[in-house]
């Protein structure tokens, strides 16, 4: 069973059609554009189909352009997928990872250890994400009323723009007392792929695999929670349970993205109401058309973080909050209005 959907058919099979050719047309041009060497299309069909290693082109679109794009297109996947969780987790429009405080913790604790401060362990970067995440998350769903009887959606918002400010100001205050580290971690908090290469791939992309295969499982019960949750008792979920599968789901996808490249904000809250728009409310096929917005969202600003001071780069992040603030603001309007 699934919830009310108007959608035509062939307005879903356009808009997933349509996502799917803007993720192939820009990781084309990803690959390509914006180099100090001169990339054609002809040097990535080379690459892709008769690898000449004594290539200067094909060499720097295996070990530099390769990497990167895929990394991008699968951290689009993960911060789009966990917004879409978190909004029908939460029943709130306004839900995302950078909103609700999932991002500012993870990257708040990597930035602690990173700096080595005697108080703290020695973990790896994926375990700081993971430990800052899921605090960071049950603070903003405590202070917001996730757990009582009555939500409030903006009484959420607050709860994350206040948590968000405090971690924010601890990282900051981490970066004073550490002076010879801070540019370092400051380029790395605006949220940047520049410097990706295979071995971040190689430690990303199982923990997402994990996290993507488990919201495909949960789509039924996304679908059945939609209806509300007596209707969804009554035909079978168990919302305790769903829930926190739906909480491990989000924080492995928000937390392995953040430890490979910072908070990048504004994807999960901009993608999941594109794609409804485009294909409707059936998680079945809502997941993997925000899956391939995402993907295409980051890709692409990944490009623009190019383009704009070339051959200089702008941390990714910068762009998709440019892209992303003015959208957040029309829906905190929207919302307070209904």
């Amino acid at each position: 069973m699934t919830p009310p959907n108007s959608t035509p058919q062939w307005q879903t099979l356009l808009g997933c059609l349509t996502a799917a050719c803007v993720l192939i047309v820009g990781a084309a041009f990803s690959m390509t554009s914006y180099s100090s060497f001169n990339l054609t299309m002809g040097d990535l069909a080379d690459y892709l189909l008769n690898f000449d290693s004594a290539s200067m082109e094909q060499q720097i679109l295996a070990t530099l352009r390769a990497p990167r794009v895929l990394t991008s297109m699968l951290i689009g996947v993960n911060l789009a997928v966990a917004g879409l969780l978190m909004q029908g987790l939460t029943a709130n429009p306004l839900a995302s990872p950078s909103i609700l405080g999932i991002n500012a913790g993870a990257s708040c604790f990597i930035a602690l250890t990173s700096m080595n401060l005697v108080f703290l362990p020695e973990v790896s970067v994926s375990v700081s994400a993971l430990l800052g995440g899921t605090l960071s998350g049950l603070l903003v769903l405590s202070l917001g009323g996730f757990f009582s009887a009555k939500q409030h959606p903006i009484k959420l918002v607050l709860a994350g723009i206040a948590v968000n400010a405090l971690l924010v100001g601890v990282t900051r205050s981490a970066l004073i007392l550490a002076d010879d580290m801070a540019y370092s971690v400051l380029n790395w908090l605006a949220g940047s792929i520049a410097n990706i290469t295979w071995q971040d791939w190689a430690a990303f992309w199982p923990v997402s695999l994990v996290g993507i295969l488990i919201t495909l499982s949960l789509a039924r019960s996304l679908n059945l929670l939609a209806l509300g949750d007596d209707i969804a008792v009554g035909l079978g979920v168990n919302i305790s349970r769903t829930r926190l599968i739906t909480c491990v789901a989000i924080l492995l996808l928000t937390t392995s993205s953040v430890a490979v490249a910072g908070p990048i904000a504004f994807v999960g809250l901009l993608v999941p109401h594109i794609a409804r728009k485009l294909v409707g409310s059936n998680h079945f096929v809502l997941i993997p058309v925000s899956a391939l917005l995402g993907a295409s969202l980051l890709m692409w600003s990944d490009v623009m973080s190019r383009m704009v001071a070339f051959p200089a780069e702008t941390p990714v992040g910068v762009i998709t909050a440019l892209i992303g603030s003015p959208f957040f603001i029309a829906l905190a309007v929207r919302s307070k209005m209904s």
